[in-house]
């Protein structure tokens, strides 16, 4: 707070200036209730996130036992060596609060105006904790958030797991850990960073990022920063194991993840990239049902044809396939249904269902969708993948909003994974309130609400200092009684516009 006690009398205007001011907290109490009922402090310690210290205070007392050993490495009862902490939750909450403010952490640390009163070091240590596991920290926050959405909901409804990557750049990146070159699908070009393969969970009214991994290459003449050897025994040496993984077996243990903690799920949603016939054989072998776009490629299905008037299963690709059935006329939402046989490697086959339907960029153009779900009607098909669409939503609202890019600078790869995390733990903090308001605002037009919110705060609490040492200054040089100042600051009052008068009115009594 920024209110002074020198003056113990201070005139009851001034009190309420201050008290109109600063009552606007609703931002943080948003965030700190989200942490309360979703995260809390027992999660936050399985996750090996714990309170950490800020600084040591030298006591001049100091007694020794007749111990010898504890002369040498100090008694805890009597030494005089005192250590400051920060809590983990607070932390957290500052973490999480940091992206609705301009200004960058280390220049409200600089200038004195942070929310909290530790050090700048114990705000950046933070992400470097060695035994914190992030990973889980999102996933089990993801679960409880899931859980109590889908209690209040209905079962009529389909929910629905999505995976995408997209492109984490980094500025330079060869001082960054792990760091190695990713081509960019956007703009065809190489670009220096990670591949941020991410699991999402929706309902259709909401997206809830449950799972995240950063990924990098196993050849090392695509890898740009240093790659330190870790104890793989470790959790940083797992996570780093993680990372050199091809896209498709993290995507795996990311639905394994999922089914460990019981999160609901009905479908599996992916793009052309992960939807090769391998993956699909494998998910619908491990009860996981499939809708997915594919590529028009050389992937092969087999499917019954008339050939010289007798049915044949022969091999073709979905292009093949679109040329040799008749397709549906009119204003029908799909051109052409089939179903086929989908074969992996081992020759392991399973039943799929081939939907085609029209291009919205080009109408004389198609495209295909792959469906294990039978009966599953075939625009309920079209409907369902549709939902993919609002993980491309979370990547432009990380991106662009929440600081996914800009805030953290740290060359660790411990860092930027509690980075990212913090930013997904973000994103649900927007999407939910949105879901339980029922709101029709965008989430981007909910972080924009929340940002002016928060500098309203921040600059009200700058004027009510400003306002409180003026007062006592004017005090002090004019030696005015409170009934002086009571008018003065009627007649400042006055002269103000009508919304700022408002926040000046002195509190009602009852």
């Amino acid at each position: 707070m920024f209110t002074t006690n020198k003056n113990k009398k201070e005139a009851y205007a001034v009190n309420s200036i201050t008290q109109n001011l600063l009552e606007n907290n609703e931002i943080t109490e948003q965030i700190e209730r989200f942490v309360d009922r979703f995260i809390g402090c027992s999660l936050l310690r399985k996750c090996g996130i714990t309170k950490m210290t800020d600084y040591t205070v030298e006591e001049q007392a100091l007694t020794y036992c007749d111990n010898p050993i504890l002369r040498i490495v100090g008694n805890p009862a009597t030494s005089k060596i005192r250590e400051k902490c920060v809590k983990a939750k607070d932390l957290l909450v500052d973490k999480l609060l940091l992206c609705f403010f301009v200004f960058s952490a280390y220049y409200m640390f600089s200038n004195d105006k942070f929310f909290r009163n530790y050090q700048k070091d114990t705000f950046y240590r933070f992400d470097l904790l060695p035994k914190a596991n992030w990973e889980r920290l999102q996933t089990e926050t993801a679960r409880n958030v899931i859980r109590d959405v889908e209690a209040d909901t209905s079962q009529d409804h389909y929910r629905c797991l999505i995976f995408d990557d997209s492109l984490y750049k980094r500025t330079g990146g060869k001082g960054t850990e792990l760091c190695s070159k990713v081509f960019d699908h956007n703009d065809r070009k190489t670009r220096h960073g990670f591949r941020m393969m991410t699991g999402g969970w929706t309902n259709g009214e909401i997206f809830i990022p449950f799972s995240q991994a950063l990924l990098t290459t196993n050849n090392p003449a695509m890898m740009v920063g240093p790659d330190v050897p870790v104890d793989q025994r470790t959790l940083r040496g797992k996570r780093r194991a993680l990372a050199k993984e091809t896209g498709l077996s993290v995507v795996k243990n990311m639905i394994n993840k999922a089914k460990t903690e019981d999160i609901p799920y009905d479908y599996v949603l992916f793009d052309t990239w992960f939807s090769n016939p391998s993956m699909v054989v494998s998910l619908k072998r491990d009860g996981s049902d499939v809708i997915a776009m594919l590529k028009k490629g050389n992937a092969k299905f087999m499917c019954r044809q008339i050939i010289e008037n007798k049915e044949e299963d022969i091999s073709l690709n979905i292009a093949q396939i679109y040329r040799c059935n008749k397709k549906r006329r009119g204003r029908s939402k799909y051109l052409l249904s089939i179903e086929v046989t989908v074969n992996d490697q081992d020759g392991n086959s399973i039943q799929a269902k081939l939907v085609y339907a029209r291009n919205r960029n080009n109408r004389k153009d198609w495209v295909c969708f792959i469906c294990t779900d039978l009966d599953l009607d075939e625009e309920e098909v079209l409907k369902v993948y549709t939902l993919r669409w609002k993980i491309e939503v979370y990547f432009k609202i990380c991106k662009s909003y929440l600081k996914l890019r800009t805030e953290c600078h740290s060359t660790s790869f411990d860092a930027i994974t509690s980075h990212m995390v913090i930013v997904a733990i973000r994103y649900m903090i927007i999407a939910l309130e949105r879901y339980r308001n029922a709101d029709t605002r965008t989430v981007e037009d909910l972080f924009l609400h929340a940002q002016r919110d928060v500098m309203d705060e921040m600059m009200n609490r700058t004027i009510a200092f400003i306002i409180e040492l003026l007062l006592e200054s004017v005090r002090e040089c004019f030696a005015l009684s409170d009934e002086q100042i009571d008018e003065m600051l009627q007649v400042f009052v006055a002269k103000l516009p009508e919304d700022w008068r408002r926040k000046f009115e002195p509190a009602k009594t009852a």
